[in-house]
């Protein structure tokens, strides 16, 4: 399996339904059962969707979620125009674009992961819907204040970014304020990872 890092700063990129969420659920059941907690920020699916994935895939998250090591930053399902107050678990905002309202959840919640563990995952699940509606600068200022202030805490953060969306400049201001670059692909019904020191290989 890929290694992600320790207070690190990592870009998945991936076609969509190419295994993104396989390896993403991977990181998130390694880091949980290490007694590592997790901030989920989803832009793309609400929370309750992604808990149904989990307990479809068998990965039973409500311990976790008890003991307060998962949380979740919902930035998906006011726009769809659900309007399901916050729980302890799940603080809802107002939409992606709404980048202040994400800013001030992760930091309130990183607060409270802080105290659990400082060695903390964030999954940011995607930059992609982020650059749909706000301009490329602007995202890129907000990914560099916003992974300095993880990494300032001792979490470790995932972005993820769709393939073929963007145009090349975009990627590569994103990258350059990365760690890591991880990129799977899908082919013949196989998945494949590689990173810059790792060539394509099979994971599943």
């Amino acid at each position: 399996m890929t290694e992600i890092k320790s207070n690190s700063a990592n870009l998945l990129i991936s076609p969509p339904l190419a295994g993104k969420l396989i390896f993403l659920d991977q990181q998130i059941s390694n880091f949980l059962k290490n007694k590592q907690p997790l901030l989920y920020i989803t832009t793309d699916k609400s929370p309750e969707d992604i808990k149904k994935r989990w307990l479809k895939n068998k990965f039973f998250y409500g311990s976790y979620e008890q003991l307060n090591f998962l949380k979740f930053v919902d930035a998906f399902s006011y726009q769809t125009g659900n309007l399901t107050d916050s729980t302890n678990s799940i603080k809802r905002v107002s939409g992606p674009v709404a980048l202040n309202e994400i800013s001030v959840a992760l930091a309130e919640t990183q607060r409270d992961l802080y105290k659990i563990n400082p060695n903390h995952l964030v999954i940011f699940d995607s930059l992609s819907t982020l650059l749909m509606y706000t301009n490329p600068a602007t995202v890129g200022r907000f990914t560099q204040v916003i992974t300095a202030k993880i990494k300032q805490a001792g979490g470790t953060i995932i972005y993820t970014l769709e393939q073929g969306m963007h145009d090349q400049k975009t990627i590569i201001t994103i990258e350059h304020l990365m760690d890591q670059i991880i990129q799977i692909k899908q082919e013949k019904n196989k998945h494949f990872i590689k990173t810059q020191n790792i060539d394509w290989q099979p994971f599943d």
